[in-house]
């Protein structure tokens, strides 16, 4: 029974995830797209419910000449996020989460199968990145540590209950 109770333990403090915010980047132009591009991130545009990975930037006459990349990899994951509640991702993961701008365009110039593309910088009408969301991985974190005992001692409660034994006179 000690097992039990310390498995369980274990697999709810083990549950927590790391929590995201949708950060809105406002104002936004092509050059500020690029200088994110150059410090590392890694840029994602949508369409609709398309999404490419967009790389090689170049901006000219307020334009953004870019190549696209249809591999996403664990990006995929989060293409579409709770814009105003909160995200939840493995632990593993938050690396690739936070490091990801999103470009959100409606230009259709280009097909769904163009690795090259020039969209003017007035299609786009939102970038967002996500943020560490600080309290509520906190509360991940402590809310399964004050719960575990709860439900441990209503376990073995009802589990002593179960064994013993009521006589009526």
């Amino acid at each position: 029974m000690k097992t039990k109770i310390i498995l369980i333990t274990v697999l709810c403090l083990l549950s927590s995830c790391t929590t995201f915010t949708v950060v809105p980047i406002d104002p936004y132009s092509a050059k500020s797209i690029r200088q994110y591009e150059v410090s590392g991130k890694y840029l994602i545009l949508h369409r609709d419910n398309d999404a490419w990975h967009m790389y090689d930037l170049k901006i000219i006459n307020d334009s953004i000449h870019a190549k696209l990349g249809y591999h996403l990899g664990y990006h995929v994951n989060y293409l579409n996020p709770d814009k105003k509640g909160r995200n939840s991702y493995k632990r593993h993961s938050e690396p690739d989460v936070i490091n990801a701008l999103h470009v959100y365009t409606s230009d259709s110039s280009f097909s769904s199968f163009d690795t090259l593309i020039s969209i003017p910088a007035s299609s786009i009408h939102e970038v967002n990145t996500y943020s560490f969301n600080r309290a509520a991985y906190r509360t991940s974190i402590i809310l399964p540590i004050v719960l575990c005992p709860i439900v441990i001692f209503f376990i073995v409660g009802v589990h002593q209950l179960g064994q013993m034994s009521f006589s009526y006179p």
